[in-house]
């Protein structure tokens, strides 16, 4: 007959209740409240079973920008705009964007319960907090055909400090590139990006720019890019920033078609997607 269940299926729902409330509730505290309120001793074995038994997991929490519901419009109606651009015309898009890499890594990652289906719900993922701690600052750009440069900042950036790096790098990249004469650039809505300085110098020299949704880095296969770098970079073993920048340089350079290509061809599925989760952030 197996040993006597220890709660009731009242219980058990008082349990998953107060995961749904607050999914970054750890067992322990769910099992101080229900012996506070309720005056029924249980275990944290016990809170964390009946949570499992009920398809709950605990998690790392993805990463996602809020978005309110101003800019979820937003973002549906570029993604219904854009998703009829043929492939070929992302081929011809610069991505570009600045990242941030820690030397000693310092992932921030918060623990949540949620069910297998449950891992893209607003509850169950946190905000990304641009630029969280780090030693490197870099801006870099790619298309299908392969990687442009990557270059250091070194200072805080300003929109002078960004059209300096547009100035130095961007013709630079898309002759390297061999990007078509229809060639677009993208980069987000920043403020530095949006300067009057960088405006003006993008306008002066005739540049063409993707216009781009709020609060979409889920569009933007860049953010890819610099996920597969920070993956290659766990083989190498900076000592200090120099070393550091050294093996970001390399590494950047080795990233072959075979993946710029893959996510470049990656956008179309974006922008379905961004529909399908009505405007909320998506997987990518």
């Amino acid at each position: 007959r197996g040993r006597k269940r220890k709660t009731s299926v009242h219980l058990d729902r008082v349990i998953q209740r107060k995961i749904k409330v607050d999914r970054r509730k750890s067992a322990s505290a769910v099992k101080v409240e229900i012996e506070s309120e309720l005056g029924i001793i249980i275990s944290e074995q016990t809170v964390r079973r009946r949570l499992h038994e009920s398809g709950f997991m605990g998690r790392v929490a993805r990463k996602k920008p809020y978005v309110d519901k101003v800019n979820r419009g937003k973002r549906i109606e570029y993604a219904k705009t854009y998703r009829e651009k043929p492939i070929d015309y992302w081929k011809d898009v610069l991505w570009s964007d600045e990242s941030k890499f820690n030397l000693f890594g310092s992932d921030g990652k918060v623990m949540v319960w949620r069910t297998p289906k449950e891992e893209l719900d607003p509850k169950c993922t946190v905000p990304t907090v641009k630029y969280g701690g780090g030693n490197v600052k870099c801006w870099g750009s790619f298309s299908s055909s392969g990687v442009g440069n990557l270059v250091f900042i070194d200072e805080n950036m300003t929109g002078e400090i960004y059209r300096d790096i547009l100035q130095k790098n961007l013709f630079e990249s898309v002759k390297k590139l061999n990007l078509g004469s229809k060639w677009v650039m993208q980069h987000d809505n920043d403020p530095k990006h949006r300067a009057h300085i960088v405006t003006n110098w993008l306008n002066e020299k005739g540049v063409e720019r993707l216009k781009w949704p709020p609060y979409s880095p889920d569009l933007n296969p860049i953010e890819h890019m610099w996920d597969e770098l920070e993956r290659r970079m766990k083989k190498e073993k900076p000592k200090n920033a120099t070393e550091l920048k050294h093996a970001l340089s390399r590494v950047w350079q080795g990233i072959g078609t075979d993946v710029t290509k893959k996510l470049v061809d990656s956008v179309p599925n974006r922008l379905n997607e961004v529909i399908r989760m009505n405007g909320y952030p998506t997987r990518y």
